[in-house]
C-alpha cells in the first residue's frame, strides 16, 4: 500500500460492519499513513482494472515479533477470483521477511461466512470463541 492508496482503503473499510466496535471506527488516515510508513508493519492493496478491491493490514509487535492481522476486505464483485488468497499468501511471505515468528487474528465467534475454517488451508488454527473489550483512550 502507498500513501496513495489510503483514501481508497477507508471508502472500502468504513463501510464494513466488521471492521468496526462501539468504540471505534475502521482506521483513521493519520493512522494508515503512520502504518504505511512502519517498515515493521505489512499493508497490502490488490488492484484489478486500476482500481483497488481489497487490502490486508497487519501490525508487527517487534519485542515478541508476534503479528496481529488486523484486517482483510475484498470487495464483493472480485470475490472468489483468488485475489483474497493472493493477500494471504503475499501477507505471510511479507511476515516472515519482516521477521515474525507468530500470526493471530481476531474474528467473529459466530463465523457465519466460515472464514476460520478456510484460514485453516494456509495452516492457522482455530482457538478459543473470544469476547472482544475495548476501551477509548482519550
Amino acid at each position: 500500500m502507498e500513501i496513495d492508496d489510503i483514501a481508497a482503503v477507508i471508502s472500502l473499510g468504513s463501510g464494513q460492519k466488521e471492521f468496526t466496535f462501539e468504540h471505534q471506527s475502521f482506521w483513521l488516515k493519520e493512522q494508515l499513513v503512520s502504518w504505511c510508513e512502519n517498515k515493521e508493519d505489512i499493508c497490502l492493496v490488490a488492484e484489478q482494472d486500476g482500481h483497488i478491491v481489497g487490502f490486508s493490514l497487519y501490525a508487527m509487535h517487534v519485542p515478541t515479533k508476534k503479528v496481529t492481522w488486523e484486517n482483510i476486505y475484498v470487495i464483493p464483485e472480485a470475490r472468489n477470483s483468488g485475489i483474497g488468497t493472493k493477500l494471504i499468501e503475499e501477507g505471510l511471505k511479507q511476515i516472515k521477511i519482516i521477521g515474525g515468528v507468530y500470526v493471530v487474528a481476531c474474528l467473529n465467534a459466530v463465523d457465519k461466512d466460515g472464514f476460520a475454517t478456510s484460514l485453516e488451508k494456509f495452516g492457522f488454527k482455530k482457538g478459543h470463541n473470544m469476547l472482544w473489550v475495548d476501551k477509548e483512550i482519550s
